[in-house]
């Protein structure tokens, strides 16, 4: 998941609004628009662009911007038929990354179907955990272990790629203690790699870094 300047949010319910009030306190701007006109009126400040309206109307999505967005995130995951609309909606305006807040196994398998990049269910992922993943370039996952610390599961930035561990020195220059890696987003973690490890493009790297750094800073961006 890239990094993302306007972000589309279709539905401002618990979820939406989080992920609304995330972003756009990371500098992200944010089109939404809910069928409630307190749902927007409370985020008041927080949205570029906010509107009362039905987003299974492609035209009403079409004339308030959304096909300029980035990434849709699609939040209304108790009605299946507004979700599909959604998110077939997003796909005729040209948006290529949507994510879609789906309320149980079977609506998974149907938004699945319609190719969607990313299905959360509220339960296991938090809005603030999905809104972190959009706002960090490289990051797959942050679970916060306490306020100074998070376990991070990134993809390393393009400086790294071809370098040895030792040779970056993750710990003593970037704070991160890199203890696993992951050739691909499910397999097994591997916690057993050697100390001149070659960073490679496509492994997920498992590391313990400061939590204040990763929320207030897209410091992977940042290395050199």
């Amino acid at each position: 998941m890239g990094k993302f300047k306007l972000v589309g949010i279709l539905g401002l319910g618990i979820f939406g609004s989080t992920i609304a009030k995330e972003l756009a306190e990371n500098g992200v701007e944010i089109i939404a628009c809910d069928l409630d006109q307190k749902n927007v009126d409370r985020l008041e400040g927080y949205l570029t662009v906010g509107s009362v309206g039905d987003f299974t109307d492609i035209d009403y999505m079409r004339e308030l911007g959304f096909g300029q967005c980035d990434a849709i995130v699609v939040s209304t995951g108790t009605n299946l038929e507004a979700s599909v609309l959604g998110v077939i909606n997003a796909k005729e305006l040209g948006i290529k990354h949507i994510i879609c807040k789906v309320k149980n196994k079977t609506n998974r398998k149907v938004l699945e179907a319609f190719g969607v990049d990313v299905l959360v269910q509220p339960e296991k992922e938090s809005g603030i955990q999905i809104a972190r993943r959009m706002i960090h370039n490289t990051i797959e996952e942050v679970i916060k272990l306490d306020d100074e610390t998070s376990l991070v599961e990134f993809r390393a930035p393009d400086q790294w790629i071809g370098k040895a561990l030792t040779t970056l020195n993750t710990r003593q220059r970037y704070d991160i203690n890199i203890i696993g890696i992951r050739k691909k987003r499910r397999d097994a973690l591997t916690t057993t790699f050697p100390a001149d490890y070659v960073i490679k493009p496509d492994d997920i790297y498992v590391a313990i870094a400061n939590t204040d750094k990763f929320e207030k800073a897209d410091y992977l961006r940042e290395i050199r």
